[in-house]
């Protein structure tokens, strides 16, 4: 199900910066406003830094609360699973942000940013040997499921 979910947050990412990138690469559409470019990159490159850090730390500290907890399995696979949308929502955010930019302003340098972050979301994904290691479960932990 995670891996369901990320993929799907991935794409919706893909598909907007591919689509604006191919509006504005046709001349389609022209920019709306390239004069915000500069303004626009300071708080692109604050969103995407600040939702990288954000995630990251967020997420680290509930993978720690999360390897404390004594439930069962289940209980902690639902607290990691809201943690790893926490932290995919930090860079979805920023992600989507670097492309409305690019669409606005036409600079490339936009979509360079959008493509960083995306490469770092595709990097953030689920699996079953990360999950394993990350909440350090055991075989039999992760056959319950």
């Amino acid at each position: 199900m995670l891996n369901i979910l990320h993929k799907a947050l991935l794409m919706g990412q893909i598909l907007l910066a591919a689509v604006f990138a191919w509006l504005i690469y046709s001349k389609t559409i022209t920019p709306a406003e390239p004069e915000l470019d500069k303004i626009l990159q300071v708080a692109a490159l604050i969103m995407a830094g600040g939702g990288i850090y954000a995630g990251m730390v967020i997420f680290k500290k509930k993978l720690l609360q999360i390897r404390e907890m004594q439930g069962n399995v289940k209980d902690k696979l639902d607290q990691y699973r809201a943690a790893c949308l926490v932290q995919w929502a930090l860079l979805e955010g920023p992600s989507i942000f670097s492309s409305i930019c690019f669409f606005v302003t036409g600079n490339y340098a936009f979509l360079a940013l959008t493509a960083v972050i995306i490469f770092l979301f595709v990097m953030m994904g689920p699996s079953k040997l990360k999950m394993q290691l990350q909440l350090q479960l055991s075989e039999s932990d992760l056959d319950e499921l």
